[in-house]
């Protein structure tokens, strides 16, 4: 009756959220009662779902939850799908994990993601899968540092006490039991936890002086709630369920140590929170605290009649094995109480029922084996039909193997087809720039020739006629013409040596502090000297500054790039100057010359490269002046047009 309720009440529920879906305000309060449904499922699954039905309700729950695309409740759904499964079908407990596990990590529940992972190192510790449950557990470890997870290490570590003990291990698995739980006295962790673990202690201990001393851990937990008004831990571990294990853990410990009124006292106490809360699961435990009693007090009678009651109810239930065992005790007490005719009667009850449970169990056994002959037949005859596969796969693999080889092949020839081609017009582009280079030095030989030969000619035709001169005016005058053409020659000679150290990397620098106004003030008065008619030579306002730079290397790219202006430009002015940003100093050369053609824009800082073939000079000043800038840090660049003039920018690194 209760069942068909419960059913009623469910249907009743969801054809109300179905006629809000249908006929929604809005879609928030259509979400707000899909939510409302779902938890009161939730709480009928937990709380009031008869064991028995709990499968089926959950499953319910599930596809009501991905019916209404609720991901939190559908993962809930997941968890208690795997707790059922738990301690019956790994197979469909796994089947659940897989699909609860991505969604709890996705909505950062790691304490129902790990607890879930825990039960499977249980499972494999309980099937003997040692290495699979030591993997497992790592595994756990592992990921509780990699998410800082402390509780996710507890649980691995409660797993590794499991197999400790699972491996007769039992001093070491006790022992880890209790740091564990030691760890979360130390930070304080939630109430429940620390129950569990001694729940744990209490049922894996075989001392009874350690189970009394982990029955008042628990007992001053529970009191502490008490004083606090807690009624319930979590949706397992209701206060008054837990204080009915706690007297029921006291009575066993109390009887072992021959302590019978305070086993009684505890029984009683058992009993009446049973009664209490209606916990009519419990009824059997206390039927067995009271026959276990009784056995070891004397009280045969009373004992007896417990396990007639009892063995008559595990009858019904179809739990043969407890029948027996209820059968091999109640025989001893008979034999005990000197009941000799009942003991026999009794003994031979237990000897028909086990050897009927073994019948049972061999022909269990008998058509388990015929099945996995069978088993084995099929999966034979399916590893002959894969073997053929195999080998027609295999024949396949050849072919297409042998077919990626020829084209691999082909690939090959293409690749040094075009290799070859390349390498050809690399060597033909290598050839054309040799070429170019040979033609370039060769024009600059001559250039160097004529060049040289001219200051030359002119020092030694004037040093004769000097000598023969009289007059001294027209000797001061041609010792001037032999200054000036020695200061070229020393020019020139200074240019090819400056662009051979800069290409050997022997040029070294001198850096110093210099105020720039100052520098570019002995610039112009330098420069202003060399000015042709018609050209005015103008310095820009120079803001304050101090640079740290090589001085005369600054000096000498400035001057460079003033007297080329100087050779292309016949009138109009020349201007020059500096500007300051944040890191930089820009400096200037700008003209009014004739300009440079677009296409000779890319090489003009290349050496031996001049404009036309009557231009004066060597084609050095350029390349210099960038060998020295890259020396330096800086850069240089140039923008220009034909007939209207150039502008030089130098950009050096402020300090």
């Amino acid at each position: 009756m209760k069942k068909h309720l419960l059913g009623v009440i469910l249907i009743l529920l969801g054809n109300i959220c179905c006629i809000n879906r249908v006929f929604p305000a809005n879609r928030q309060s259509v979400t707000d009662m899909d939510t409302v449904f779902l938890q009161q499922m939730y709480d009928s699954v937990v709380r009031h779902v008869e064991y028995a039905d709990r499968l089926t309700y959950t499953k319910h729950f599930l596809d009501e939850a991905r019916k209404r695309q609720n991901a939190h409740y559908e993962a809930t759904a997941l968890f208690l799908l795997v707790r059922y499964y738990y301690s019956s079908e790994i197979d469909s407990m796994v089947y659940y994990m897989q699909q609860a596990i991505p969604l709890l990590y996705e909505q950062n529940r790691l304490e129902e993601m790990f607890r879930m992972k825990a039960w499977y190192a249980y499972v494999l510790v309980r099937a003997k899968s040692n290495k699979e449950a030591l993997d497992s557990i790592n595994s756990l470890k592992r990921l509780s540092v990699e998410l800082d997870y402390p509780d996710g290490a507890d649980m691995a570590n409660q797993a590794l006490a499991d197999y400790y003990l699972s491996n007769n291990l039992d001093k070491e698995g006790l022992a880890l039991y209790e740091e564990v739980l030691a760890g979360m006295v130390m930070r304080n962790a939630p109430l429940v936890k620390r129950v569990n673990i001694i729940r744990q202690l209490l049922n894996k201990s075989s001392d009874m002086n350690k189970k009394l001393e982990y029955l008042n851990m628990l007992k001053g937990y529970l009191d502490q709630c008490d004083a606090e008004g807690i009624e319930q831990l979590d949706d397992e571990n209701p206060i008054y369920a837990l204080k009915y294990i706690m007297n029921r853990s006291y009575a066993q410990a109390y009887i072992s140590l021959g302590q019978y009124d305070m086993a009684l006292t505890h029984i009683q106490r058992a009993e009446a929170i049973f009664k209490k809360y209606k916990m009519g699961n419990r009824v059997l435990e206390v039927k067995t605290l009271y026959a276990h009693f009784y056995k070891h007090t004397g009280d045969y009678d009373k004992a007896i009649a417990l396990y007639d009651e009892l063995y008559e109810h595990y009858k019904q239930a179809n739990f043969m094995s407890s029948c027996i065992d209820l059968l091999a005790n109640k025989a001893g007490l008979l034999m005990e109480a000197k009941r000799y005719q009942d003991a026999a009667v009794t003994y031979r009850q237990y000897a028909l029922l086990n050897d009927s449970l073994s019948s049972t169990k061999y022909y269990k056994e008998l058509a388990d084996m015929r099945t996995q002959h069978n088993v084995d037949k099929l999966e034979l005859a399916n590893k002959q039909m894969e073997m053929e596969a195999l080998k027609g796969r295999t024949q396949l693999l050849y072919l297409w193997i042998g077919v990626g080889a020829l084209v691999l092949l082909c690939c090959l020839l293409i690749f040094l087809v075009h290799l070859h081609r390349r390498h050809g017009a690399q060597l033909k582009k290598a050839k054309e720039k040799a070429e170019e280079s040979d033609q370039l030095k060769s024009a600059f030989l001559a250039n160097m020739n004529h060049e040289i030969r001219t200051p030359l000619n002119a020092i030694v035709g004037f040093s004769q006629v000097l000598i023969d001169e009289e007059d001294p005016e027209m000797r001061r005058q041609f010792a001037g013409i032999i200054q000036n053409n020695n200061d070229l020659l020393q020019r020139l000679i200074s240019d090819v040596l400056d662009i051979s150290k800069i290409e050997s990397n022997t040029i070294s620098l001198s850096y110093e502090e210099h105020d720039l106004p100052a520098l570019m003030d002995e610039i112009y008065n330098v420069i202003h000297m060399r000015m042709p008619e018609g050209v005015e030579l103008q310095l820009a306002e120079c803001p304050p500054c101090v640079l740290y730079t090589d001085r005369n290397r600054l000096t000498q790219v400035l001057t460079n790039l003033l007297t080329n202006a100087i050779k292309h430009t016949e009138e109009g002015y020349i201007r020059f100057g500096y500007d300051l940003t944040d890191s930089e100093v820009c400096f200037f050369v700008q003209d009014t010359g004739e300009g440079i053609p677009q296409e000779q824009l890319d090489h003009i800082f290349s050496r031996f490269v001049q404009l036309d073939d009557w231009s004066k000079g060597v084609g050095l000043g350029l390349a210099i002046c960038k060998g020295l800038l890259e020396k330096m840090g800086g850069t240089i660049s140039v923008t220009s047009k034909v007939g209207e003039g150039s502008v030089f920018y130098v950009k050096l690194q402020r300090r």
